[in-house]
């Protein structure tokens, strides 16, 4: 495929090889739904606590495949696929103290778009052991023939998937939830990451939230990041647990109009938006002044694969409104609700048409 002068990148996960020894919390939860109590809380059982030695064989085996499937498919800047994750936010919060996993507690979350037994902060949040994401990282570096990047979950989005039975002081937990991802993010930078993203899906449904306090804890999680290190945001209005769900609720992608200038003005280099499945107003492109846009290109709860001339000009139209050099292009959100087959599909159509411009 002819190298496009416009990056090519993913936001994160990438469905899981069958081999592997565990299985997207997603995934677990359809399949078990309607389970009482007890039996809901075995799918948050620690998994590291219980691995086979043979298993870290199987997530290198994995990440490999990905890292390569990406490549093979135009993308410049892959991930691991967050292999090693049943959840990307609840395996961060399984290296704190504070959180109980073992007695859960009922939630209705993401604004109304879910309902489930979720984990319980106990007591004051703490990070007091090895970081996990140097050995992630390194170990699916390996494997890489080019930099990968790696994400970790933001302070507002860990909030909506938790219950607070400690706190009640919103900005206060998110100040020591920042504090916790700066940890491994500064790990990260020792251990030679270049690319390192949070996720925020949940400024575009707490926008109250992200303007009185979410902003300086996205400034606590990248504080004395060097400046040789891309630092990025990421911000869709979030997905069902199923492909093809038309009346999942999502976040108002007006949100990202009411947001813009103040993220523009965060320590961050990119900031990810989807755009495929809500089609921005693209003048939204003209409120970021400072940062490089990752532009969301495909749909990742659709089955349908995108045409290729369809996203070229989206492109083009975007290109309208920001200069080439600060324009990335990328999936909407993370590919794990599709095979690999379908996630590979529309990640080619995306970068061919990428390789355009």
């Amino acid at each position: 495929m002819k190298q496009s002068s416009l990056l090519t990148t993913v936001v994160g996960s990438f469905p899981k090889p069958k081999y592997l020894p565990i299985e997207d919390w997603f995934d677990a939860t359809r399949k078990n739904q309607g389970m009482n109590t007890s039996k809901i809380t075995r799918l948050y059982t620690d998994y590291s606590k219980n691995q086979n030695p043979n298993d870290e064989k199987l997530f290198i085996k994995a990440a490999k495949e990905i890292i390569n499937l990406q490549l093979n498919a135009g993308i410049m800047i892959p991930t691991d696929g967050e292999v090693r994750r049943e959840n990307y936010i609840h395996y961060h919060c399984r290296y704190l103290d504070g959180f109980d996993f073992d007695n859960l507690e009922f939630q209705v979350w993401r604004d109304g778009a879910y309902e489930s037994y979720l984990p319980a902060i106990r007591n004051k949040i703490f990070h007091n052991r090895n970081s996990y994401s140097v050995h992630d990282f390194k170990a699916s570096q390996n494997v890489s023939p080019v930099p990968i990047k790696f994400t970790l979950p933001g302070p507002l989005t860990i909030m909506d998937t938790a219950v607070d039975c400690c706190y009640f002081n919103r900005p206060k937990l998110n100040y020591d939830l920042a504090e916790t991802i700066n940890k491994e993010i500064l790990a990260l930078v020792d251990a030679g990451c270049s690319f390192i993203q949070v996720d925020e899906p949940l400024f575009a449904r707490q926008v109250d939230d992200a303007l009185s306090f979410g902003m300086e804890g996205i400034d606590r999680c990248f504080h004395k990041v060097p400046r040789n290190v891309t630092k990025i945001l990421h911000l869709c209005c979030g997905y069902p647990d199923h492909l093809d769900d038309i009346n999942y609720k999502k976040a108002d992608p007006e949100s990202y109009f009411i947001l813009a200038n103040h993220i523009d003005q965060l320590p961050v280099d990119q900031i990810s938006i989807e755009d495929a499945h809500c089609c921005n107003d693209l003048n939204l492109l003209e409120h970021f002044k400072n940062s490089t846009i990752i532009l969301g290109s495909i749909a990742i709860a659709k089955s349908k694969i995108e045409k290729i001339d369809d996203i070229e000009n989206r492109i083009r139209q975007a290109l309208e409104h920001i200069d080439k050099n600060r324009l990335v292009i990328a999936p909407d959100c993370g590919l794990g609700l599709l095979n690999s087959n379908l996630a590979v599909a529309k990640l080619k159509v995306m970068c061919e048409a990428a390789s355009r411009f």
